[in-house]
């Protein structure tokens, strides 16, 4: 396992550093494949710098890329996510990235927003729950709430959340985005969802336009 995590990092378009956006990519993949996404967001973001690391461990199903935690199937087809031990040690090593940046940069983790797809939305949730540092807001595409951070801080408790997810999705099904804002709401977050149309299994331009809007919300620093 690597302990380290390591991926892309793309300059602030202004030359100006003051706000860090993190991108957390999902199963199989790797921080190369969410890294373009700053080009949407760069704009009302001028002065963030946004890293994509790689989750701390080879793919074991498929051969390729990376997993924050392994997906194993049931012998009745379906997929087990019970995987409590390895979600807590990314998080630890999300948690130690993050900081790792703020102490590199200078720049508060309350000028942080984390980004998420798939695996990388439920790595962001946990990590948003177990800080003991402020975040300014978190993105999650295609995701879910998995729930399994044993010391939930309430220190986050106002941190913006927007969830997003496909309603034709056969691989995270939005039923899970759905339960995910129920969960949240119950532990006190309030979460903000939008639900593509005749969206599988990713991002959509509509999605990437919802989260534009969400961002220009937030109190972006100068």
């Amino acid at each position: 396992m690597n302990e380290i995590l390591k991926g892309p990092v793309k300059k602030s378009i202004s030359g100006v550093n003051n706000e860090i956006v993190i991108f957390f990519h999902g199963y199989g993949a790797d921080g190369n494949d969410l890294i373009s996404l700053s080009d949407a967001f760069s704009k009302i973001l001028p002065n963030a710098v946004f890293y994509s690391p790689n989750a701390p461990q080879k793919c074991e199903m498929g051969g390729m890329g990376y997993q924050w935690f392994p997906i194993k199937q049931k012998n009745d087809g379906s997929l087990d996510l019970n995987a409590k031990n390895d979600i807590l040690n990314s998080v630890k090593l999300i948690n130690r990235y993050i900081d790792e940046i703020e102490l590199d940069t200078g720049i508060s983790t309350k000028n942080f927003i984390l980004i998420g797809f798939s695996q990388g939305t439920m790595m962001i949730l946990e990590t948003l729950l177990s800080r003991e540092k402020k975040i300014s807001a978190v993105v999650g595409f295609s995701g879910g709430f998995l729930n399994v951070t044993n010391k939930i801080s309430k220190l986050n408790l106002d941190t913006p959340i927007l969830l997003i997810h496909g309603d034709d999705d056969n691989v995270v099904p939005m039923e899970m985005t759905k339960m995910a804002c129920k969960n949240l709401n119950n532990l006190g977050y309030f979460v903000n969802t939008y639900f593509s149309k005749g969206l599988g299994h990713g991002i959509s331009l509509d999605g990437l336009s919802e989260t534009t809007k969400f961002l220009k919300k937030l109190t972006i620093p100068v």
